[in-house]
């Protein structure tokens, strides 16, 4: 099979740093074992550089377990109110944070997993 790919609105990758990002939307899913997430896309803004404006960050964040701190940090960065019980993930949408972004490791590996990935979350000040 013969394919043609169109690149041309393909930008490069965002690098590692510290970004402003907005709430855009979120979807449930689950990790092969059948344990819940929410996978968040954050959109960036405010940045100096413009080709680091609107691009998309996707951060997930368990749901229930060990991993289910990361929720707790990206309510309150967002809120600013910690979080205790159910929420509407509605509330979020909109709220800006501050992303980290890291180069991703492969946790199987130890190497380099070729992605970049959401580090820390803090609130806007």
């Amino acid at each position: 099979m013969l394919v043609q790919p169109d690149f041309t609105e393909v930008a490069e990758e965002i690098s590692p740093g510290t970004y402003r990002g907005v709430v855009k939307s979120v979807k449930e899913a689950s990790w092969g074992e059948g344990k819940p997430y929410l996978n968040w896309e954050i959109e960036t803004v405010g940045e100096t550089d413009p080709k680091n404006n609107g691009r998309r960050i996707f951060h997930k964040t368990a749901t229930s377990g060990k991993g289910a701190f990361m929720l707790q940090k990206f309510y309150k960065a967002a809120t600013g109110e910690p979080l205790k019980g159910p929420f509407n993930t509605e509330q979020l949408m909109g709220k800006q944070i501050i992303l980290e972004i890291v180069d991703g490791v492969n946790r199987t590996t130890g190497q380099p997993s070729g992605y970049i990935e959401v580090k820390n979350v803090r609130p806007v000040v």
